[in-house]
């Protein structure tokens, strides 16, 4: 089997045990050791705040995922040559699967945000579940996709380590933000590496479409 599928499996299978530990309609999570700390650990972060930081931490949180990627998307799909094409294509896929995958994720574990004094925090509170992360999910899909499939010359993997980069940053300035305890975020991240993994399995099958569509169109 490909080597994408079994990642994707296993990181799925770790996906869900964590989601099954953090769910509140298991009553025995409630209490748990591992929700406490978890709990402990956005505190520290929350605790962590320095001010320099915190408007890139808030710029980050706020546009790291939509202002962000949208535009890489189309720099690798204009400029990336036939590679940076097929790994566009594969993005867009990869985010158009998890985005109501997410939402369905949310409503299924159902878990709360982060609750506090709203000035302890350095966004508005949102009024979904909390947990798998959504910024999480789609930044770590794409630095996914981008460090498989962008990386076959060492300018192509230098621009793919730091889209990986920047995509940590937003997953950890989530949790420092106030915005999801640390375990929404590898919640997260697991899930959209998952499910990215699929498609990123899937490649051959993609370019291959992508490679008839172009003969069909100049053939028009």
């Amino acid at each position: 089997m490909n080597r994408y599928f079994n990642a994707s499996a296993y990181i799925l299978v770790l996906f869900i045990l964590i989601a099954l530990l953090v769910t509140p309609k298991l009553s025995f999570n409630i209490a748990s050791p591992f929700i406490k700390s978890d709990s402990s650990a956005f505190l520290d972060v929350k605790a962590s705040h320095f001010q320099p930081f915190n408007n890139l931490m808030i710029w980050l949180s706020k546009y790291g995922r939509d202002l962000f990627w949208p535009i890489v998307i189309i720099l690798l799909f204009v400029f990336g040559g036939w590679t940076g094409r097929k790994t566009a294509s594969v993005i867009v896929i990869s985010m158009l699967v998890l985005i109501p995958l997410g939402i369905i994720a949310k409503d299924v574990v159902s878990r709360p945000r982060p609750v506090g004094p709203k000035s302890d925090l350095l966004v508005a509170t949102e009024k979904d579940f909390g947990f798998p992360s959504g910024e999480a999910l789609i930044v770590s899909a794409g630095s996914a996709v981008t460090l498989a499939l962008f990386r076959d010359t060492p300018r192509k993997l230098t621009i793919s380590i730091i889209l990986a980069v920047e995509s940590a940053l937003v997953c950890v300035s989530r949790v420092y933000v106030g915005a999801h305890y640390p375990l929404d975020v590898l919640g997260g991240i697991l899930f959209g590496v998952g499910v990215s993994f699929i498609f990123v399995g899937l490649e051959k099958h993609i370019e291959s479409a992508m490679l008839l569509l172009r003969k069909n169109i100049l053939r028009h």
